[in-house]
């Protein structure tokens, strides 16, 4: 498996704390099954973030140097999770964004609260610089717990949408679980991440998602979801749909 979504850097967001930490959520990640980690440090969508992009490069490399040296068998990839901002669109023009494994895939975010139809610009617009847009765990969203149809339509536009494993696992509360397993069953979704943080909670143990996608979901687009499309991602080739999903619950 490759996590897509990982706040595994230290020292530089709300994730990792320091480099023992990383080096113990790599390890916690392999042991669950995973080969391949994207870090995904916090990056603010604005002329100011840019400052921070040589600052999550020397992490990231350091990172990875500190890794080389133990036997921790997972490969880590550089990449962000991006805010987007009403400056967002701009540094797309520009191509000053920073993408997941040096492909065209962008992970963005907003702030849970913003409008549809703010998203919707936002994601036109950067969209229509040549980027592949990925959003992050759009089930914590309030506009799609109010409207599903949100992320359906997303989906028909071509982004792709990442749950996070723990909205499926219930670790943000009954509406956002009720809203992953609904868009996961509607076939909008189209990764499954950790979206980890720390060793403490919101970790890169992906063995609770596993065995509840085994329990609950067809394999088949279990495997899409977890395997087949996090490698497509690295690849830089386009993700496959899962379809509607029947879920065992």
């Amino acid at each position: 498996m490759i996590d897509i979504h990982c706040h595994i850097l230290p020292d530089l967001d709300d994730g990792s704390a320091d480099m023992d930490e990383s080096l113990a959520m790599a390890h916690i990640a392999a042991n669950s099954g995973i080969e391949g980690i994207i870090a995904t440090p916090h990056f603010r969508g604005e002329e100011q973030g840019l400052a921070q992009l040589p600052k999550i490069l020397s992490r990231y490399r350091h990172f990875v140097r500190a890794l080389s040296r133990t036997d921790i068998p997972v490969t880590v990839y550089p990449g962000a999770e991006i805010l987007c901002l009403p400056q967002t669109p701009r540094l797309a023009r520009q191509k000053e964004l920073p993408t997941l494994a040096d492909t065209n895939y962008l992970l963005v975010e907003f702030y849970f609260d913003e409008s549809a139809e703010y998203m919707d610009g936002i994601l036109r617009q950067i969209g229509d610089c040549g980027y592949r847009l990925i959003v992050a765990h759009p089930e914590r969203y309030a506009a799609i717990q109010r409207d599903p149809a949100l992320a359906d339509r997303w989906n028909r536009l071509g982004y792709a949408l990442q749950l996070n494993k723990g909205s499926l696992l219930g670790a943000f509360g009954d509406r956002v679980q009720s809203t992953a397993v609904a868009l996961l069953e509607d076939g909008v979704i189209r990764l499954i991440a950790s979206d980890a943080h720390s060793i403490a909670r919101r970790t890169t143990d992906m063995r609770p998602l596993r065995q509840w996608l085994s329990r609950e979901c067809p394999a088949e687009a279990a495997a899409i979801l977890l395997e087949e499309n996090p490698k497509r991602l690295l690849r830089n080739e386009e993700l496959l749909p899962t379809g509607p999903v029947r879920l065992s619950l």
